[in-house]
């Protein structure tokens, strides 16, 4: 697991809800960080013979941009005090950010490697037990969030306070380090 995913998964939590609900969405962002990593890998198995990839091709910067927007927004809704049911729990934006995630980092070196197998039974093999991994972790980790229960209310805004700055001072590295 990468800081930048379990980041960004903390921001789109809310640790009221149940245990398996929130595995659920968990799981739901690693679907979707699978997702584009396939297609990237396969992408690239397409046109490997075509295209020389330059060293440092990344999505990370993107990642960079989102976390950072993450974070901010997270800290509105905080100190508005507005209710989260809009956004917070929608399958669709924690499919949409893990498709981001899978675009960068490890997604996008999983892809590459992928992308470089001798045959496609490695390749699927790969990217089948990458992406279980990705599903399986994410779905623990969302969940073992919600295990913050029994923190009174107050503890709970400050605990989110604090998940959606990282996000934002996280983020703010990636986009340093991606343009300089």
């Amino acid at each position: 697991m990468e800081t930048d995913h379990v980041v960004a998964v903390g921001n789109l939590v809310r640790i009221r809800r149940g245990f398996r609900e929130e595995a659920i969405l968990g799981a739901t962002w690693g679907l979707g960080h699978t997702c584009s990593v396939m297609i990237g890998a396969l992408s690239i198995s397409f046109v490997k013979n075509f295209i020389a990839f330059p060293e440092h091709f990344s999505f990370e910067l993107f990642v960079g941009v989102m976390m950072v927007v993450i974070g901010i927004y997270r800290l509105f809704i905080l100190t508005k005090n507005e209710d989260e049911k809009s956004s917070s729990g929608n399958k669709t934006l924690f499919f949409n950010v893990g498709v981001v995630h899978g675009l960068a980092g490890s997604g996008s070196i999983a892809a590459m490697l992928a992308g470089s197998a001798e045959n496609q039974q490695e390749q699927i093999l790969f990217l089948m037990l990458f992406g279980l991994g990705t599903i399986i972790g994410m779905g623990f980790i969302t969940a073992a969030i919600t295990r913050l229960k029994f923190l009174q209310p107050k503890y709970l805004t400050w605990f989110s306070c604090f998940i959606a700055a990282c996000s934002f001072i996280y983020g703010i590295k990636i986009i340093i380090e991606q343009l300089y």
